[in-house]
């Protein structure tokens, strides 16, 4: 492996010793969880659909760079997902800048997306000659270790409406996906659900993976995205993860003729059709299905 980057000169609009990357949000309906003693092995099961909003990951190099170092939307950041990439695959100091277009710590993936971004662009700057899954799997390893996530990474590497079939790290985990158009999403978000506390509460999960083995077993059935939408709502009611909020707007969205759940793991909720119900909630976030995976720019 090189001890440096290999960009020469500007590409696509990048100065010289940098590499870019774009990675979009990801929404879950429904997941069953398996850890192992293994990272890698370790994941979730389900179906979830990716979002076009995403996270857009400038990796440079220059002489003023003496350390890695992490911004986020503009600030110095912790950012310990992101790190854990960046530590294991970086060759030298680098400064690490994400921008993330879509909530955080609310169902949107932004952590498994900050992560992905970070591996593709330290691929290409640092001519680590890794496939798209071995990059994927260093993100998905560091959010399964810092407990931020277990299904996101697998499905963002893919795009579009991701089944979840086999749990596991890019590679050795197996998805499928359900042929959709980039249809319309409409989101409200009340706030975050800490995901490390739902993962770690035995009784909740033991709920959450009874009933979201069953939902995959019934989505693939009849695979569709209403059949999809039908049985992501009746999870959400099985688990009890849903506050009276979410549950309040799910009624609304029904109530006016379009279909709703609670996004796993915000208190958010997502909606096909019936818009205007959501105006009621909050700021209505409306984006569409993304047909493109984890990509370079």
């Amino acid at each position: 492996m090189n001890a440096g980057p290999v960009n020469a000169g500007p590409v696509n609009g990048l100065n010289p010793g940098q590499s870019k990357a774009w990675v979009p949000s990801h929404i879950t309906g429904f997941f069953a969880a398996r850890r192992e003693d293994g990272p890698l092995q370790s994941g979730s099961v389900g179906c979830g659909l990716c979002l076009s909003p995403g996270a857009t990951t400038v990796v440079e190099s220059s002489p003023d760079i003496e350390d890695l170092e992490i911004i986020l939307n503009g600030s110095a950041a912790e950012a310990p997902v992101s790190r854990f990439v960046a530590e294991r695959l970086a060759r030298g100091p680098v400064r690490v800048r994400t921008d993330l277009d879509m909530p955080s710590g609310s169902g949107f993936g932004a952590s498994g997306a900050g992560a992905l971004g970070c591996a593709y662009a330290l691929n290409r700057h640092f001519d680590l000659a890794l496939t798209a899954d071995q990059a994927a799997s260093v993100a998905h390893e560091a959010e399964v270790v810092c407990r931020t996530g277990l299904g996101d990474v697998i499905a963002q590497n893919s795009g579009g409406m991701v089944l979840r079939l086999e749990a596991g790290a890019p590679g050795s985990g197996r998805i499928d996906r359900i042929p959709v158009p980039p249809l319309p999403v409409h989101c409200v978000v009340r706030g975050p659900i800490s995901t490390r506390e739902v993962l770690s509460n035995q009784s909740v999960m033991s709920a959450v993976n009874e009933f979201g083995r069953a939902a995959l077993k019934d989505l693939l059935k009849r695979p569709t995205l209403k059949e999809f939408m039908r049985l992501s709502r009746r999870f959400t009611l099985q688990t009890g993860l849903a506050s009276s909020w979410a549950l309040d707007v799910i009624e609304a969205v029904e109530a006016e003729g379009g279909m709703a759940s609670m996004i796993m793991l915000g208190d958010a909720v997502y909606a096909l059709g019936a818009a205007e119900a959501l105006q009621a909630f909050g700021p209505v976030y409306s984006t569409f299905i993304s047909q493109r995976g984890a990509n370079l720019d």
